[in-house]
């Protein structure tokens, strides 16, 4: 399996628990396997989360920047590749990556590839939930949602109109399991805290809303627990809709399938996870919207793949599916690290078995429920045992110092109520280029809609226009050659409509004439305004028929 002289090149897809800790698996086992073995991780950020305490980011218990730690310092005989994995050719055993702002293709070969994307958020059955929900997936996520409820305490203490205050200050929350339970508690937590800065509002003003399809709340933990945290929650506040669930969201409220409608301007999602369309694109055997692997981990009718943690479904020795926490993702991590590795010394390998230490929810203000090697505990030695389970799970011994030291002040100081602002991202910018400036090669991915301001462009299509990635002998140097096509835009010209549209990479070179100035609209808000606007849709769709050649069209 190992050709002498070339070493054994395993990658990684995704830098969450799965693929951390099968990293860190792997560093420390791989010297035993008597020749070169090289580990690449693939991920769209260079830091690890701890995605549970993501609810007391939101909150203010823990600072931002103590809740993550850097991939490279954590990884450090780990080569990390920060990216987007766009596909990954089996066949060929060969992975494409999107990388840096204009999102350059590049390629790399793998002996093995292990799965560890996760799942992603799949709001779009939602009505309105795309667009108006909040979610609690990564950092930004509780940094925008953070912000978003010190705003609404900052205008609601303020404001006269009493109906816009109760919907400032009325907070849903879409699931009732772990992540929806403990959100619900941080946040109530963290307003009960703030409020005594806020004059003009009392805690009675206050609504935080549970929505739940089911009859309990936690319905992985026992009903005995399940019931102990819905009567705290209620205790302070916390209103639970059990038998319901949201129909769809806007800006203003949400509405039940009950058709209840309920006044608020924020919704906190906790629902809905689906495949990555990465793993949607690739073709592989799914069972429930996840890769569905062997016992041993590997991806059906492959030797050289493998699948951990939520993208991946692992049957059981129970007959049940391994479920998505990040505790087996972490023993999935150690048993694929050790069977990839058996492999390679050709050893035969072995089913994924795992016994969890316990489950267990904090519910906000010092409480908890815990169920440890079957021992069911409750209020503050649940919340004392959960937070040092998870400072045992923080990779790191600095993550692990900063976490307990955020705890700690939490306990003894005031609650910050400072709403960092980062800049509002705009739906266009202004762009200069200078002459000779090459804004496009072929083979990459279009980020925009591009209109040109002032000066000129060169849109240049190599012979044959089929994507040739290399470029024509006129692309740098200016020289002609008749069998290219070439459009020169000027002022009020546009670019990129065809790629954005299909998705497609582009097959030519868009170069700068002279010193110009262009106004770029991001894809997301292309796509958007052309599906929104019928008479622009029709326009684009005609413009090939009246600028390109025939042969081009399809394109």
């Amino acid at each position: 399996m190992n050709d002498q002289g070339r070493k054994i090149r395993i990658v990684i897809v995704g830098g969450g628990f799965a693929g951390v800790f099968a990293a860190k698996a792997l560093q420390k086992e791989k010297q035993k396997l008597g020749f070169d073995t090289e580990i690449d991780l693939i991920s769209e950020r260079n830091y690890f989360v701890f995605q549970p305490l993501l609810p007391e980011v939101a909150a203010g218990t823990i600072n931002a920047q103590d809740a993550v730690t850097p991939l490279r310092l954590l990884l450090k005989q780990t080569n990390i590749r920060m990216g987007e994995v766009t596909n990954i050719d089996f066949s060929s055993q060969t992975i494409e990556i999107a990388q840096g702002s204009r999102r350059i293709p590049q390629f790399i070969n793998y002996d093995h590839v292990i799965l560890a994307m996760g799942q992603r958020t799949t709001l779009e059955r939602f009505e309105g939930f795309a667009e108006h929900a909040f979610c609690l997936r990564d950092l930004a996520h509780a940094h925008q949602l953070r912000n978003h409820v010190l705003q609404c305490l900052e205008h609601a203490d303020v404001t006269q109109n009493k109906a816009l205050k109760h919907s400032l200050l009325t907070f849903v929350i879409a699931g009732a399991g772990f992540s929806g339970v403990e959100a619900a508690g941080e946040l109530h937590e963290m307003l009960d805290r703030a409020l005594p800065m806020y004059p003009n509002i009392n805690m009675d003003d206050v609504q935080t809303i549970v929505v739940q399809r089911g009859q309990r709340i936690l319905p992985e933990l026992s009903p005995s627990l399940g019931d102990y945290a819905a009567e705290r929650l209620k205790a302070r506040g916390v209103k639970i809709l059990y038998g319901s669930s949201l129909a769809r969201a806007t800006r203003d409220a949400v509405f039940t399938d009950k058709r209840e409608r309920i006044e608020t301007h924020t919704l906190i999602c906790t629902i809905g996870n689906g495949p990555s369309t990465l793993v949607e694109k690739l073709g592989l055997p799914l069972t429930g919207g996840r890769v569905a692997t062997n016992p041993s981990l590997q991806v059906a009718g492959f030797e050289n793949v493998w699948a951990i943690g939520d993208v991946a479904h692992i049957p059981m020795p129970d007959q049940t599916a391994s479920p998505g926490t990040a505790q087996f993702a972490i023993g999935e991590a150690k048993q694929c690290a050790s069977n990839l590795l058996g492999c390679l010394r050709q050893e035969p390998p072995k089913p994924f078995s795992f016994k969890p230490r316990g489950t267990m929810a904090s519910i906000g203000n010092y409480q908890a429920v815990a169920d440890v090697f079957g021992v069911r505990v409750s209020g503050l030695l649940a919340w004392l045992i959960w937070r040092g389970f998870y400072i045992g799970m923080l990779p790191g011994f600095p993550t692990r110092l900063r976490v307990a030291l955020n705890w700690a002040f939490d306990y003894v100081l005031p609650r910050s109520i400072v709403q960092v602002k980062t800049t509002e991202p705009r739906a266009t910018q202004v762009v200069h280029y200078a002459a000779g400036d090459i804004l496009f090669a072929p083979a990459q991915k279009v980020d925009g809609f591009y209109t040109i301001i002032s000066g000129s462009l060169e849109s240049r299509v190599p012979a044959g226009a089929g994507g040739s990635a290399e470029a024509p002998g006129s692309g740098a140097t200016g020289e002609t050659d008749e069998a290219d096509f070439v459009r020169l835009l000027g002022p009020g010209d546009h670019w990129g409509e065809r790629a954005l549209s299909d998705d497609n990479q582009t097959i030519g070179w868009l170069t700068a004439v002279e010193d110009c100035t262009v106004l770029l609209l991001g894809k997301e808000d292309f796509v958007q305004l052309k599906a929104g606007l019928p008479a622009l849709k029709s326009y684009l769709d005609r413009i090939p028929e009246k600028i390109y050649p025939p042969e081009l069209r399809a394109d």
